[in-house]
């Protein structure tokens, strides 16, 4: 997943008198600008962060391929469906790259230099800001490319409208499941001086859900679901899309969502506890 640089001063500060949704809203749009014009600006670091994202796409397809090709059906799972997978792996990483990789990767640099202290001092919420305050819009096109591959994987399957819907939610649940894990192993950094070990071993483990968990054993299909929740994102939807899987899955994972983000908001409370700032 691409890195983002900053190469540019966050958005100012807004009046606390402000109502909290207008401050909110007003912080996002600010973000969201500065994204666009910082791409637009490095136009080569934009079109190099773009290109990994289809190299990685390609690179990551090839297993899968040859998985595919060297059976018709494999565990219940076709050639074209084990694209599918592949392909809602990869928008989902995608997603990940744009929104959750700028953050978690400077979350350490915060902590180090003191950063933090200015972010616990805006009239938003410090978590929020660390969170969502740089995006990396050209990592875009790997999404666009995974969206392509379900599309094809998924070509001639018969499906209702409430399935995909739900497998849309299951998908969106799963992204923000994945999200919520990285973030709180960069959260380490309040307890470790050095923790950037940990975005190589999310993006390692995260990368099994180009394949249908149900390929693993139990053990590991239990961990890429309840610990590291890859399943959800990339497996789950397809399984509701192609196979009869119950939609009371799409609660489990709504419930899944809810619980993880919950547990991140006291992780960074705890954390926060143990931050030792610049001015001590």
């Amino acid at each position: 997943m691409g890195r983002a640089v900053a190469t540019d001063e966050a958005p100012r500060p807004l009046q606390r008198s402000s109502p909290w949704w207008r401050r909110y809203a007003a912080l996002w749009r600010a973000v969201v600008v500065q994204a666009i014009r910082r791409d637009l600006q490095f136009r080569a670091q934009a079109w190099a962060t773009g290109m990994v994202a289809l190299a990685e796409l390609a690179v990551g397809l090839v297993p899968v391929l040859l998985i595919g090709q060297s059976a018709p059906d494999i565990n219940g799972w076709t050639a074209s469906q084990l694209l599918a997978v592949a392909g809602c792996y990869q928008v989902a990483q995608s997603l990940l790259s744009v929104f959750v990789a700028p953050n978690v990767m400077r979350l350490s640099e915060y902590v180090q230099r003191g950063e933090l202290d200015g972010m616990l001092l805006r009239p938003v919420d410090a978590q929020w800001l660390t969170s969502f305050r740089w995006l990396q819009p050209a990592a875009l096109t790997g999404a666009l490319a995974g969206s392509g591959l379900v599309v094809v994987g998924l070509f001639g399957e018969s499906f209702s409208l409430p399935r995909a819907a739900l497998a849309l939610l299951c998908f969106v649940c799963g992204c923000v499941l994945l999200g919520a894990v990285w973030t709180n192993l960069a959260y380490l950094a309040f307890w470790f001086e050095a923790a950037n070990f940990v975005h190589d071993l999310a993006i390692e483990t995260f990368s099994a859900g180009r394949y249908p968990v149900t390929l693993f054993p139990s053990l590991v299909r239990a961990v890429l679901v309840f610990v590291v929740p890859v399943g959800i994102a990339s497996t789950l939807p397809i399984q509701l899309v192609v196979a009869d899987a119950s939609p009371y899955l799409g609660l489990v994972a709504v419930g899944l969502a809810a619980l993880f983000l919950a547990l991140t908001r006291l992780h960074w409370r705890l954390a926060v506890r143990r931050y030792a700032s610049a001015s001590s």
